[in-house]
């Protein structure tokens, strides 16, 4: 019996790479959108603005009885917008960016990104300082993963011998060999238009094409379900595709160390398969693949709600302005969904409408680009070090009037601080003692506080502090005599260790550290206990 040793692997990565391509069609008004499609793949660099922007039509009816803190957060959601003002793409590994992101009555913040294969670095408005991303150093802990495994450290040191910049022709001309079935077999979309025009571009007067294409549901479905087809009838188109992509790895073998080793094809191996051998099997299991998505699509077009989703009411826009070299200098993108009454009042959803709208405008297309370097200065943070801080603190590196500070403190509740429990957990519960005193483990409430705990086993004393309040608090196993910032204090039940674990009275507890408790019941004699603060 022959081995089947690669050719799940290469069928799985044909098959992804041919899931790239998004769309396409034959020539249309002297436009070879093929090429266009491929030629989008291969921009290596280039300038560019962009917008991306999300609508949504409210309902108010829902919105009438929600809480007015959570109604505030979904209207500020209800329109996003990201302005990227200047994008400047040197290569795959480095480019920087200004930009905006903005929130329902046009309050945002302003940004500046610059990434390099070292260094992340970002400045945000309302930030009192940059923030930085070690690239290097998170890399160089993924390495020590590795070599961990003496075969993979091999492989690791193949990976860097290589020339990356031969690996970029190669891609190129891989592309194109999976165009040839990726995106050959892609019908013409409905309601398709191509004119000459004279559009800014940068600021500068160009002559392009412009390529409109309107679907509505219908028509969009009835496309991918044509495309399907095409690729499931195309068998002689993927073996081509698969043999032509074997052929060039095989050409290039100084490059197979970038994929996995599964992937490799078996060589010195008695009885291996042939080229054409492992290529017809994996032609065989993507077909098996695309006939199982067709009776998927079928059944899918029986489901009830087939016809309310797949409906008129999602339409979907395409402008896109082409140059003479087939690049793509201008584009605009719109998709849309309005739901019916029916469908609101099923899904109680709190929007009537969603629209996705994007614009973009590029030029120098893979010509000689500087992005602006990541510069790192002394009050620089690295989010490592922010990570490991607590909302309370980390709220401070940010100015007090700025939007960010606003969306995280008093939308997104950064410094809300929350301990969760329930009365049967199996380890340290919450426990109820008579007087219905409620009682809980000292340690697990300081450490969701962020607070420090020292603990004499001499004098069985312990000593809690709080730096989000300055709170001190000295108390003893088995006392309920305590101190607060000095101050004498009795608490209602002595701390009492159980099972070496540190129990004290939580309401007075928490109450000195300034948080709220709450008893919830579930159901029957399930009960969730509730301690939270925001400072």
């Amino acid at each position: 019996m022959r081995k089947k040793s690669w050719r799940g692997r290469l069928m799985l990565l044909l098959l992804a790479m041919s899931l790239v391509f998004v769309a396409g069609c034959q020539s249309v008004g002297g436009v070879n959108f093929n090429q266009v499609l491929k030629n989008a793949l291969k921009v290596q660099s280039g300038e560019s603005k962009q917008t991306l922007e999300l609508k949504l039509e409210l309902n108010e009816e829902m919105l009438e009885e929600m809480p007015e803190d959570e109604l505030a957060f979904i209207r500020m959601l209800s329109h996003v917008k990201l302005e990227l003002s200047e994008v400047k793409v040197q290569d795959a590994e480095n480019m920087s960016m200004e930009g905006r992101v903005s929130f329902g009555d046009d309050t945002g913040m302003s940004f500046r990104i610059q990434l390099s294969p070292e260094k992340l670095v970002a400045d945000l408005e309302g930030a009192k300082q940059p923030f930085v991303v070690d690239l290097a150093a998170m890399q160089l802990m993924d390495e020590e993963w590795l070599y961990e495994d003496e075969e993979m450290y091999e492989d690791e040191e193949e990976i860097e011998s290589i020339d990356v910049e031969a690996l970029t022709p190669v891609m190129m001309e891989m592309i194109d060999i999976v165009g040839n079935y990726a995106i050959d077999n892609l019908p013409n979309p409905s309601n398709l238009k191509v004119t000459p025009v004279y559009q800014q571009v940068n600021g500068v007067g160009t002559s392009l094409m412009h390529v409109q294409m309107d679907m509505n549901g219908p028509e969009l479905w009835e496309w991918v379900k044509g495309y399907v087809e095409a690729l499931y009838s195309d068998r002689e188109g993927l073996e081509a595709m698969m043999k032509g992509v074997v052929e060039l790895l095989n050409d290039n073998a100084e490059l197979w160390p970038l994929y996995n080793e599964m992937l490799q094809p078996e060589k010195g191996v008695l009885d291996a398969p042939t080229v054409d051998e492992e290529v017809a099997d994996a032609a065989d299991g993507i077909m098996e693949m695309l006939e199982s998505l067709q009776e998927e699509m079928q059944l899918t077009e029986e489901d009830d709600s087939f016809e309310l989703m797949v409906s008129d009411a999602l339409n979907m826009q395409l402008d896109m302005y082409v140059d003479g070299k087939l690049n793509i200098r201008k584009s605009g993108f719109q998709l849309s969904y309005e739901l019916n009454d029916e469908q609101m009042e099923e899904e109680m959803l709190p929007f009537k409408s969603i629209t996705l709208v994007s614009a973009m405008e590029q030029w120098n297309v893979n010509g000689s680009v500087a992005a602006d370097k990541p510069v790192v200065t002394e009050d620089t943070v690295n989010v490592e070090e922010l990570d490991a801080m607590h909302g309370y603190e980390a709220i401070k590196m940010f100015e007090e009037d700025s939007f960010l500070y606003d969306l995280l403190k008093n939308k997104l509740h950064m410094t809300r601080q929350t301990y969760t429990a329930y009365n049967d957990d199996y380890y340290n519960p919450p426990i109820i003692v008579p007087g219905y005193i409620t009682i809980v483990p000292l340690r697990d409430v300081a450490d969701t506080f962020g607070a420090e705990i020292a603990y004499d086993p001499e004098t069985r004393s312990i000593e809690l502090y709080d730096e989000a309040t300055d709170t001190t608090i000295v108390m003893a196993i088995g006392s309920d005599q305590v101190t607060i910032n000095g101050d004498a204090a009795q608490w209602p039940f002595p701390v009492t260790s159980i099972d070496s674990t540190a129990y004290v009275p939580a309401r007075v507890l928490v109450e000195t550290l300034g948080a709220t408790i709450e008893w919830e019941t579930l159901y029957e004699d399930f009960k969730m206990l509730t301690i939270q603060r925001d400072l």
